[in-house]
């Protein structure tokens, strides 16, 4: 969602992925932490690993799927006319 957020930026799609993807995995390791405080939960270097894999992937998905979907900006769902 933040991908898509941030797609009518001027920035290059790179700088997006970067941003896009330091923003997860600075979530999940926000998460990891506060895990940490919890008697019954513990924090773990592979859960962050794996979350950090997970967002490239999804960044490196975003970028392939960017390129071949077009965009429409509507206001509502009854605006929305199908291409022909």
């Amino acid at each position: 969602m933040l991908a898509y957020a941030l797609q009518d930026r001027p920035w290059r799609d790179r700088t997006v992925l970067f941003v896009v993807f330091i923003i997860a995995v600075g979530y999940g390791g926000s998460i990891e932490l506060l895990q940490s405080t919890l008697d019954a939960r513990t924090a773990d270097f592979g859960d962050l690993l794996v979350n950090a894999i997970g967002a490239a992937v999804a960044a490196v998905s975003w970028r392939v799927l960017a390129r071949r979907v077009r965009f429409y900006r509507v206001r509502r769902a009854g605006d929305f006319e199908r291409p022909v």
